[in-house]
């Protein structure tokens, strides 16, 4: 079956680039001939071009990006990374017009697993190509969704009659957080399943690569600068368990070391190897527990609602901190996590996740 997926892929963030990566492989290990539908809108471009200029310019003032070049090298090791991993469309979008090239290409078309339904994110908006709009007309085509997310979405809004009416056309609806259920339920009318990451259901042996480090290390994978109760949170954990400070994806001045234009095999990497984790990103909390580490997770007001339901689901609702706690009480014993549990209930939600998404691909459910 020739199958094609609608994500955000042409990203610089490691969580995107690899819950892509997951989707594609386990379709892909189905049999199926898969691909990207190769969708990069000119507005996300303009956004993560940004990245890499020299000098921006805001609020009528030019200021010096000094990462533009660690930037750069970023974005190219993730693009790398892709095209040796996964396969994407020989065309490409920029444009929405440019979608019905893909008009009548496949059998079925998943759009997921990342935040492709947040029509609230200021560089990206509304695009009714995440909801297969370009599709509408084409009745042999099913359309499916997997761990698709309204991220910080709280109503659809004057976009409800649009998007509701193409919620209806797919095969099967499947979201990744309890805040997307409810916007599909309530707003909509539509039946639909929460289901774990993509990321959760492959193995990443195969393409991570270890880092060359001697010393026992706590990682720090955080989106924002830690603030000062933060570092010292940090610290405080570094000398609880005797550990060297890096920080992986961005700079931090907390860490001894930084290591910010790595590709996502080494990212993978870091993770496998860290002896704790402390982050403020829903896929830093994922790896930190495909890995089996301990981790801390700094609220994020972005990412609170989706890296809290996962949480909640584990019963790893402890592990999100509003304020670290005072050094003082940071003890060996508090810093564990017994994964004996965990996995039991990690297990479960693996493996009903997946069968969820075979059957769709299998036209079993809807």
């Amino acid at each position: 079956m020739k199958v094609g997926i609608l994500t955000f892929h042409h990203t610089t963030n490691y969580g995107a680039t690899l819950q892509a990566y997951a989707l594609w492989t386990i379709i892909k290990d189905q049999g199926h001939d898969v691909e990207f539908i190769d969708y990069r809108p000119h507005r996300a471009v303009r956004y993560y071009l940004k990245e890499i200029q020299p000098i921006n310019k805001k609020n009528k003032k030019f200021l010096v990006n000094r990462q533009a070049f660690s930037n750069l090298v970023k974005a190219w090791k993730m693009r790398r990374f892709l095209l040796s991993e996964v396969r994407l469309s020989r065309k490409k979008s920029y444009l929405r017009s440019g979608l019905k090239e893909f008009y009548g290409k496949y059998d079925l078309v998943v759009c997921g697993s990342d935040q492709i339904w947040c029509i609230d994110t200021y560089f990206r908006g509304f695009d009714p190509s995440y909801f297969l709009d370009f599709l509408s007309e084409q009745k042999t085509c099913r359309k499916v969704s997997y761990a698709a997310s309204f991220g910080k979405t709280e109503t659809l809004g004057k976009h409800q009659k649009v998007i509701c009416k193409l919620i209806s056309q797919f095969d099967a609806v499947a979201v990744r957080d309890s805040n997307s259920l409810r916007l599909i339920q309530e707003e909509c009318g539509r039946e639909a399943v929460k289901v774990l990451d993509p990321t959760f259901l492959v193995d990443y042996s195969k393409i991570t690569s270890v880092p060359d480090l001697t010393d026992e290390y706590l990682l720090i994978y955080n989106q924002t600068p830690l603030n000062l109760e933060q570092q010292n949170f940090v610290r405080a954990v570094a000398k609880v368990k005797n550990l060297v400070i890096i920080s992986v994806g961005e700079y931090d001045q907390v860490a001894a070391k930084n290591f910010i234009n790595i590709s996502p095999d080494e990212w993978l990497g870091y993770f496998s190897k860290a002896s704790y984790v402390v982050t403020n990103t829903y896929h830093g909390t994922i790896f930190s527990l495909i890995f089996k580490k301990s981790f801390t997770v700094f609220a994020n007001k972005k990412k609170s609602n989706k890296t809290n339901d996962l949480l909640q689901l584990l019963g790893l609702e402890n592990r999100v901190i509003l304020e670290p706690s005072p050094v003082s009480s940071i003890t060996e014993e508090s810093l564990k996590i017994n994964y004996t549990l965990i996995d039991e209930k990690l297990e479960k939600e693996v493996f009903r996740s997946k069968t969820y998404l075979l059957n769709a691909l299998d036209g079993k459910q809807g």
